[in-house]
């Protein structure tokens, strides 16, 4: 399985190394004796049988592909618990009473085919498959991820929706990408809110001419107004103290040395826990973007939202489970909110959903440097575990009468 150059992970959505890593999920799965069933959007679904099985199963979710350069723990930690949890429950011939599905969701990070978490945001309803079919490969435009899917032999047919195929809840397992546990000094998680976010695609369209022979003031210079924008997305995040705004995706034409650029297209996102504050901050941006284009005689071409979700709060009762395991187990936690997003912020919309965070080496992640201890993912493991079955205990109760 090749790697990037700086050593780091690089197994991008449908590429020939997702492959191998989802025929390896699918031969684990049939090892356990599981259901194995493949979606039309290529998300991967493991079911041990409870009970009773007229029940949605309980979902324990995460994702297998990578960025361009990550790391071993972003994702395939979620997906990796999922699977030792129901090797655990199957092993220890106990019988849950729903079922219990483990999910590696399709193209979770967005980084070949943006947006991200886009499996289960179809899942959940927030978007069209026909649209997530055509969403195209960053490099190459002319593939989309429908194409990969197929060529890779993971365009399933089972359904694509909660109310198809509804869980009963979801779970999911993630390293903190962050130092607030390892701070506080606590063994795990428990993650109980996610702050907003917003990611927006912007094109400018200049004119191209010779650098050597354009005088200054007759210039169109989209790279230049470009330049502006990405200091005020800077500027904009700053300002908002404990929010976060980032310019990630950028491409500028032509790349040629004697030529104005007279094409931009880049992505940038914003993130605050108060809603009030993410909507000025994106206010601020827009109405530089357009101040900006006519200042310098550029046209917006494109100015999409292309993920919105406002500040919300995980289930309660989901979220209780997962501290009580937590401290039945006699683990020190923390109530957390995530940052940034995760399949579970979509699952969340439809069903009950909470997470576990680990603590992570130095707060990084998505990069080659990425690491969490042994110890501190069997601890997560432990208490996703306890919390899953607390919440089968729940469904029993309710359901059972």
């Amino acid at each position: 399985m090749a790697g990037a150059k700086d050593g780091g992970l690089k197994r991008l959505s449908c590429d020939n190394d997702d492959k191998i890593a989802r025929d390896w999920f699918a031969s684990e799965a049939q090892k356990l004796g599981c259901k194995y069933e493949v979606d039309a959007m290529g998300s991967q679904w493991a079911t041990l049988e409870g009970e009773n099985n007229a029940l949605p199963p309980i979902g324990i979710g995460s994702h297998l592909d990578s960025v361009e350069s990550g790391g071993k723990f972003d994702g395939p930690l979620g997906v990796l618990t999922g699977l030792e949890v129901a090797r655990v429950i199957k092993e220890g011939g106990r019988k849950t009473y729903a079922p219990i599905s483990v999910i590696n969701w399709t193209n979770e990070e967005g980084a070949r085919f943006p947006p991200g978490c886009m499996a289960s945001s179809v899942w959940s309803g927030v978007l069209d498959i026909d649209y997530a079919h055509k969403c195209t490969d960053t490099a190459n435009r002319s593939i989309t991820i429908k194409d990969e899917l197929a060529r890779i032999g993971y365009l399933g047919t089972k359904s694509v929706s909660n109310k198809t195929n509804p869980l009963s809840a979801h779970f999911e397992i993630h390293i903190e990408q962050g130092t607030r546990l390892k701070k506080a000094g606590k063994d795990v998680g428990v993650v109980d809110s996610v702050q907003g976010m917003q990611w927006f695609d912007v094109s400018l369209r200049g004119f191209t001419r010779h650098t050597d022979t354009t005088p200054m003031d007759l210039r169109q210079d989209a790279l230049v107004g470009a330049a502006q924008i990405v200091l005020e997305v800077e500027r904009i995040g700053r300002a908002s103290q404990t929010g976060m705004a980032t310019v990630s995706l950028f491409k500028s034409w032509p790349q040629s040395f004697c030529n104005i650029s007279g094409s931009v297209d880049f992505s940038f996102s914003m993130q605050h826990s108060s809603l009030p504050v993410l909507k000025d901050m994106t206010a601020q941006i827009k109405e530089f973007v357009h101040k900006v284009a006519k200042e310098r005689g550029l046209e917006v071409a494109k100015y999409d939202n292309i993920v919105n979700f406002d500040p919300v709060n995980f289930d309660a009762q989901a979220v209780a489970c997962v501290e009580n395991s937590a401290k039945e187990m006699g683990y020190s936690y923390e109530k957390l909110i995530s940052h940034t997003g995760h399949d579970s912020i979509f699952t969340n919309m439809v069903c009950p959903t909470a997470m576990v965070f680990t603590p992570c080496r130095d707060g990084i992640s998505h990069s080659p440097l990425e690491y969490a201890s042994p110890d501190n993912c069997g601890i997560g493991a432990q208490t996703l575990l306890g919390a899953v079955l607390k919440y089968d205990d729940i469904l029993r109760r309710m359901h059972s009468k």
